[in-house]
């Protein structure tokens, strides 16, 4: 399946059978907190939110930002994927 993942303003989105699934995130600075990871019901399974993470951890690459992993897939995506722990930072460190 292609998936096209669209950067808009606090969020990331793939739209797929005319539902929406979504990282939200707020920016500080020059961080990225993660608040919340959705997929709808009928799309999960999918790697949905994987790709959406995904795409989350390129942009702040890319734009030399890091990622605070507020959601808790966000958490468990950083625990699975230790090559994006370098742009992960914990609760306590970004505050």
């Amino acid at each position: 399946m292609e998936l096209r993942v669209e950067h808009e303003p606090g969020r990331f989105v793939a739209r797929v059978d005319g539902l929406e699934a979504e990282i939200v995130y707020e920016r500080r600075g020059d961080v990225l907190d993660i608040r919340h990871t959705w997929t709808p019901p009928p799309l999960r399974g999918r790697d949905l939110a994987a790709r959406l993470t995904e795409a989350a951890f390129a942009y702040a690459r890319e734009h030399g930002l890091r990622i605070v992993p507020t959601c808790s897939y966000t958490r468990a995506y950083v625990a699975a994927h230790p090559e994006v722990r370098p742009l992960s930072l914990q609760v306590k460190e970004a505050e």
